[in-house]
């Protein structure tokens, strides 16, 4: 439904809010990957422009650590692009909410189509337009876009800016400081948001079960292997989830 009393800035600064707390796990996060470029060799300018055109927080960590430990370019690649594998999932969940959007922004908000951005701005598109299920055109004045701008916009620039911090400042953080918990606890708090549907809760459970099968594999390659079956689990758990509805339709005709 339309809400007249938005506006574009109204939504984007709202975007912005909402997404501010999850920066608290963002910030350290980003210096790890900073911290860990510069002993990898990267030179730290194309360590900070890596933040900016790639922007994918947990393949840029896995390919630091990969580097680092002396992994050749194809693995690298390979698991790169299967980590982000899980953007796929992202896009066809979003896909009905911004259809009607023009190519520039719906290649804008691509770019900017994170775990963090993804997981505040599709509760947003859940609860105001509700009936997308249906088939729905988007409403008259529908400014959602503005608020999954500010979201995606408030962690660019925080990664951006996180990134640097650990390109200046990682060598003088002392190493009790321990850091690395920001990334375990990032996506813990995801999951408080996500887990309210079958498919998410299917996908973590399945993913959990295989971080732990696989988890002696090299190369992180148990975190590929966990997120492949993340993927399959939460794919099949939503189709049946549709089927069951379509039946339950078609029950009380």
């Amino acid at each position: 439904m339309a809400h007249p009393g938005r506006t574009k800035r109204g939504e984007f600064l709202a975007g912005c809010r909402d997404e501010a707390p999850l920066q608290l796990g963002v910030l350290p996060f980003g210096m790890l990957y900073g911290i860990g470029a510069l002993a990898a060799g990267m030179p730290a300018w194309l360590a900070q422009l890596a933040s900016a055109i790639v922007f994918a927080g947990a393949a840029q960590l896995v390919i630091v650590q990969m580097l680092t430990a002396a992994a050749g370019a194809l693995p690298i690649g390979l698991t790169a692009s299967l980590l982000n594998l899980r953007h796929v999932l992202y896009s066809a969940s979003v896909a009905d909410y911004v259809r009607h959007l023009p190519r520039r922004w719906r290649l804008l908000l691509a770019y900017l189509l994170t775990d963090e951005a993804y997981a505040v701005a599709i509760l947003r598109y859940q609860s105001t337009r509700p009936d997308v299920a249906d088939g729905k055109p988007a409403p008259a004045g529908d400014l959602g876009h503005w608020y999954f701008l500010g979201c995606g916009f408030t962690l660019w620039a925080c990664w951006q800016l996180s990134t640097a911090a650990g390109l200046l400042f990682g060598a003088t953080i002392p190493p009790e400081w321990d850091i690395d918990f920001a990334v375990p606890l990032t996506f813990i708090a995801l999951l408080t948001l996500l887990l309210r549907e079958r498919a998410g809760q299917a996908a973590a459970l399945a993913a959990a079960l295989g971080a732990l099968a696989f988890a002696t594999l090299p190369y992180k390659l148990g975190l590929v292997g966990a997120i492949l079956l993340g993927l399959v689990a939460g794919v099949w758990a939503s189709r049946r989830g549709e089927r069951n509805e379509e039946m339950g339709k078609e029950g009380g005709r």
